[in-house]
């Protein structure tokens, strides 16, 4: 099994396989740094929380479910706890009918043994007639997987910037987003009006997305649930765990234990 440690992992271009897996346990706190493959990237996240960022655009990668990361386009991953991981890196040729722009995807238990399956393939193996049968089952049920919310964009106008990490920071700021803005130079108004314009999202459904990657961050931690919705500035518990079933799905506590 190709399993490794990500700092002494081997450079996924530098092999001819047409898919490179590989079993990845990694201490923390971790930071990539940002880098690129030429290869595209599905990571399918086991325990631990990933931040992945790419360009302005913010993801969360919790347990069970997986990021694409088409070739060629520059991220970083961020751990602050201990993670775990399987990686597929693909060829040109492999992923030409994938996504060509990042994705957090819905893994179903058919994706899930896939992705397990072709990791654990031994590095610069050939290709028999059944493996390249399993790799088009792979492909195909790629295709396929949903989409999860769990991305948000940062604005670029500094001042935004620097409330966007104030409340990256601290979610809980979101309780008064006027003394927030005025602190950087802008009313609630203006602020709300040049987030939807650089974000497509006004400040308040901004800082609902933020809470919602925050709090599926602090579950995926083991963190219960009041003090997740405390964390995250609601007054009831109640009003998170609506918020959170209507954007997921499922309750915080079914999300807690998955």
């Amino acid at each position: 099994m190709p399993r490794f440690d990500p700092r002494h992992a081997p450079d996924p271009d530098s092999l001819t396989d047409a898919v490179v897996g590989m079993v990845i346990d990694a201490p923390a706190p971790h930071d990539s740094g940002e880098h690129r493959h030429r290869r595209s990237q599905l990571m399918y996240a086991v325990s631990g929380v990933l931040q992945i960022s790419i360009g302005n655009v913010h993801y969360l990668l919790p347990p069970t479910l997986a990021a694409w990361i088409p070739g060629g386009l520059a991220h970083r991953a961020q751990a602050a706890k201990p993670f775990a991981y399987r990686s597929l890196y693909f060829d040109a040729r492999l992923s030409r009918t994938l996504p060509t722009v990042p994705r957090i995807l819905g893994v179903s238990p058919l994706l899930r043994e896939l992705v397990v399956c072709v990791a654990e393939w031994p590095l610069e193996r050939v290709l028999t007639a059944e493996h390249k049968r399993l790799l088009a089952v792979l492909i195909d049920t790629l295709r396929h997987a949903p989409d999860q919310p769990l991305q948000l964009t940062l604005p670029r106008d500094p001042r935004l910037r620097r409330m966007a990490d104030a409340l990256l920071a601290d979610p809980g700021l979101s309780r008064n987003l006027a003394t927030l803005a005025a602190a950087h130079g802008v009313t609630q108004r203006s602020a709300s009006r040049m987030f939807l314009a650089q974000t497509g999202m006004g400040l308040g459904a901004w800082c609902q997305q933020l809470r919602l990657l925050a709090g599926c961050r602090l579950l995926a931690e083991g963190r219960p649930v009041g003090e997740v919705s405390e964390a995250l500035g609601y007054a009831q518990e109640s009003a998170f765990i609506a918020m959170f079933k209507r954007c997921t799905g499922q309750p915080p506590g079914k999300y807690r234990l998955a």
